[in-house]
């Protein structure tokens, strides 16, 4: 028998095994030689003895094992009943495991079977669609395993042959069949009619009323009751139909010609359930069932109790048979010249219409935030459209103001651009400003608070009109939004819970709302609107229910709108260009508050900035989130020494030129440390040996290219010197303020010393973030001047030409560095020079009209000679560095009592002439620099005339 017509895929087969029948007992054989043993024995004995009495021993021989046999057979019997009784038991548990997995598969079975209180409402497509025929027995999912008794008691082979049939068959079952592949029911026209109505009212508890039509005999009034659209059907055929797919068909007649075609299953009322012959359509699964199986017919009464059930239980869902049709398009003009007047403190709206008439939703007494879903192209920006000229119309500025935000380019509420109530249409293309306005929306709820705390309010209803608008922000496509900037997640959910009292309201639109919207959001959120989606977990989500997924392609605009808990289907309206330029015309004129700050500028002049309570004023800082923009200050005693970091046209130098003005105009001392290595050197040397107490500020530009000037003898010497500087610094020590391109090489040791940073324009994200920047604040466009200070955005002001002329003439500010100490022939006895070509300046010796002696190239002078030497006429000893090295002894003398003057030498010679490890100060590019080492240290100097 077959049974591929059973409707669910069976459950595995399961498995149990009998257990092992007992093995019949061993017959044991007779105990011969035990028996002939003491019969041989007897013999012997009476052979020794002559006693007759021996003989008496070969009597116990047969006697004991006649004995053995005895009990032996006793010992089997026993044994047997036992094993018969074991293998009994464990055959009843056998069974009872049989009745146990089919009272499982029963009750799952039975759990198919559509009832009209409970079942589910669901579509006619792509699933099964179970109805029941009746009841019968099944084949059971079962193998018994094991092996039947040979032979035994009657009782136990009878007992195995019930385990097995159990096993066999399951009984007292559901038999249930597939509607789709169409019921034809033949016999008695009564009872063939009764077994067709019972399928028809399992069909429309199972099919919902929102999207399935039936249509019935004319003679089946209880189909009239059913919540479904009902329409009068051929005599003997039950069509249940969605949309244009291929009806569900229970059909009955006297006789199986008269059925039509297309009944897969054929049902012979008083006979046997069995295919349909000559039919053999696509998908359609034969199905046979036993001769037993009680048919299940219902009464006309019963069907009509039964529909009742099924109203009732449509009506508290809100499912609305598909009799009451949605208009195809609904025009937001018809619905405004039927909307009442809007009321004050109220929202409400006209949106569309549903079978009952117009849709009015209230976003304050409904939400106050709605959430809307929908795939590409069901309607979602056309409804949000519809819903703000809703809102707008009849209503001023200072009641009711919108936030538009459309990552879709802007286009979708391009139609609103008239509209005095809108404060800003914000997009994708323009995401700095997108997101500075979205955080801003924080301080605007501190601002409203402030409102109604200054008016003991305790929400915007107990405001006088006018006072604070409601400020609705709609999000059309919120998922890229938040994927943009994560962190407006916790904006939005802040928004959510408190905007209630403060009149602040969210409209947020997305595909997918499942995992996009949090439930910091969702959880404030009472007004729902699903369109049609694509997946059936978004229309859950948003619902409670798989609805909005069966909503059809067409007509666009259909939609499900949750209110109360209550779901209702609704097709939105559609507005026309002249609808919103109408409304704007009608509206007067108002100004409204911004609730954010437009972007910082892009060029800032020094002088308009306002003073700074503390430190030197040098910007301004952008604080979207707080609704200002107050001054940027350095301030030496809080902020420590400042490093600015940015790359070529960032605006570091511009920074600088800022804060020099800005001290300036304190009466603060400034130190401008040169862009030459000498003179930088001989400054920040100065600056060491400078007493504390003077509250200095020191400024050097590009240190980073500085450090590449110099000799690489010397780099690490100044950045030692630099190091030094920077840890003096205190309350009234010195403070550096020092630029640089970029924090690599030497320049990430020094960047520790800073204790405040300002970030400028990168050339890249990896140099802005070894920067100490964030990744995700890199932008390569920013315009000079434009960075972030201590975590806050800002633009520097730009000094005109006239402030730094100004401030760099001022008395307080030193940019020239230590000068050169000259050396004149004429104030020296006897003068050491140490040249690296002692020819090349022979004749400029020659010319101050000093004695000269050259070392290497005549006898060396005798060192009394030179000690008593006198007179106008000064002696220059002049030498190579290793002319003087072989004139130890004058050279000890020179180190003891001479001025040494090194001309174009090395560092090396000087360490190796004078014994000295300390470096010499690095001589600039002029002429005549040159080392001048006199009382035991070495300066800068510059050989002068005489």
């Amino acid at each position: 028998m077959r049974w591929a017509g059973l409707v669910l895929p069976a459950p595995p087969r399961q498995r149990l095994t009998l257990p092992a029948p007992p093995a019949p007992p061993a017959r044991s054989a007779f105990p011969l030689a035990a028996t002939l043993a003491p019969v041989v024995v007897s013999i012997v004995l009476w052979m020794l003895t002559q006693s007759i009495y021996s003989l008496l021993f070969a009597v116990l021989g047969p006697v004991v094992a006649v004995g053995g046999l005895i009990d032996g057979r006793v010992g089997r019997r026993r044994a047997s009943r036992r094993d018969r009784a074991r293998y009994v038991a464990a055959l009843a548990r056998t069974a009872d495991a049989v009745a146990a997995a089919h009272a499982v598969e029963r009750e799952r079975l039975w759990g198919l079977v559509p009832v009209p209180s409970a079942s589910p409402w669901a579509d006619a497509r792509g699933a099964a669609v179970p109805v029941m025929v009746g009841r019968g027995a099944l084949p059971g999912r079962m193998d018994l395993g094991g092996d039947d008794p040979d032979e035994g008691p009657d009782d136990v082979v009878r007992a195995v042959a019930r385990v097995r049939e159990a096993a066999a068959t399951l009984r007292d079952a559901p038999i249930l069949v597939d509607a789709r592949e169409g019921i034809g029911i033949t016999g008695p026209p009564v009872l063939a009619a009764a077994v067709a109505r019972a399928l028809a009212v399992q069909l429309a508890s199972r099919l919902s009323p929102a999207d399935v039509a039936v249509s019935a005999p004319a003679s089946e009034t209880w189909a009239e009751h059913l919540p479904h659209t009902v329409g009068a059907g051929e005599a003997g055929r039950y069509s249940f139909r969605e949309g244009d797919d291929d009806p569900l068909v229970v059909a009955w007649a006297e006789g199986e010609p008269e059925l039509p075609l297309g009944c897969g299953v054929l049902i012979f009322t008083g006979a046997r359930l069995r295919s349909a012959p000559g039919v053999r359509v696509t998908g359609v699964r034969p199905v046979e069932v036993p001769l037993d199986v009680r048919y299940d017919a219902v009464t006309s009464a019963e069907a009509v109790t039964a529909a009742e059930v099924m109203r009732a239980r449509a009506t508290a869902r809100g499912l609305r048979p598909l009799a009451d049709r949605l208009p195809l398009q609904v025009p937001l003009s018809e619905l405004s010249a039927g909307a009442p007047e809007p009321e004050r403190g109220a929202l409400t709206a006209p949106i569309g219409r549903d079978a009952e008439g117009l849709v009015i939703v209230d976003l304050v007494a409904d939400g106050p935030h709605a959430v809307i879903a929908g795939t590409t192209g069901s309607g979602k920006s056309e409804l949000l459209v519809s819903w703000i000229l809703g809102m707008a119309a009849g209503r001023s500025p200072d009641d009711v103001a919108f936030l538009l935000v459309d990552f879709k380019g802007g286009s979708a509420f391009a139609p609103l651009a008239v509209l005095p109530h809108v404060l800003a249409t914000l997009s994708d293309l323009d995401t700095r400003l997108t997101h500075r306005a979205i955080d801003s929306l924080r301080a605007e709820l501190l601002h409203r608070e402030r409102v109604l705390a200054s008016a003991g309010a305790r929400s915007i209803e107990d405001l006088a009109p006018g006072t604070l608008p409601r400020l609705v922000i709609v999000v059309d496509e919120f998922a890229a939004v938040v994927s943009s900037s994560p962190e407006l997640h916790e904006v939005f959910g802040d928004l959510a819970a408190r905007g209630r009292s403060l009149g602040l309201h969210l409209i947020l639109c997305t595909q997918r709302p499942a995992g996009v919207i949090r439930d910091a959001v969702l959880a404030n959120v009472t007004l729902r609107m699903s369109l049609r989606v694509t997946d059936r977990a978004d229309s859950v989500a948003m619902l409670g229910s798989d609805a909005a997924a069966r909503l059809p392609a067409e007509p666009r605009g259909r939609g499900i709108l949750l209110r109360d808990g209550v779901p209702g289907t609704l097709q939105i309206a559609i507005a026309r260009p002249e609808d919103a330029h109408g409304i704007a015309g009608r509206t007067p004129p108002s100004r409204i508050r911004r609730p954010w700050c437009e972007p910082l500028p892009r060029t800032i002049a020094l002088e308009s900035l306002p003073p700074a309570e503390h430190g030197l004023a040098f910007g301004l800082l952008d604080l979207p989130a707080e609704q200002r923009q107050p001054v940027a200050a350095y301030d030496p005693s809080a902020h420590g020494h400042l490093l600015v970091v940015g790359g070529s046209g960032a605006g570091s130098s511009t920074v600088l030129a800022a804060l020099v003005a800005s001290a300036v105009a304190t009466g603060a001392p400034v130190s401008v440390v040169p862009a030459d290595p000498a003179d930088a050197w001989a400054v920040v040397v100065a600056e060491t040996q400078r007493p504390a107490g003077t509250g200095r500020l020191i400024v050097l530009d590009d240190l980073d290219a500085l450090i590449a000037r110099f000799d690489p003898d010397y780099r690490h010497e100044f950045l030692e010197l630099l190091t030094g500087l920077a840890r003096r610094s205190g309350t009234a020590g010195p403070s550096l303020a020092v630029s640089v391109h970029r924090l690599t090489g030497p320049m990430t040791g020094v960047a520790g010393l800073f204790g405040s940073r300002l970030l400028l324009r990168q050339a890249s994200r990896e140099e802005h973030v070894l920067a100490g920047g964030d990744p995700r604040a890199f932008d390569p466009d920013l315009p000079a001047g434009a960075g972030t200070w201590r975590g806050t955005a800002v633009q520097v002001a730009l000094p005109s030409d006239a402030e730094r002329r100004q401030a760099l003439a001022a008395p307080g500010v030193e940019q020239a560095p230590p000068r050169p100490v000259p050396v004149r022939m004429s104030e020296h006895r006897v003068l050491a020079v140490v040249a690296a070509r002692p020819r090349a300046h022979l004749e400029m010796f020659r010319a101050t009209g000093a004695r000269i002696i050259e070392l290497g190239d005549s006898p060396s002078p005798q060192l009394d000679e030179l000690r008593l030497a006198t007179g106008p006429t000064p002696t220059v000893l002049l030498g190579d560095p290793e002319a003087w090295l072989a004139e130890w002894a004058i050279l000890a003398s020179a180190r003891r009592d001479w001025p040494i003057v090194l001309l174009d030498v090395t560092a090396a010679d000087h360490r190796a002439l004078l014994r000295d490890r300390a470096l010499p100060p690095p001589l600039g590019p002029a002429s005549g620099e040159c080392w001048l080492a006199a009382d035991g240290r070495t300066v800068r100097a510059k050989l002068a005339p005489a």
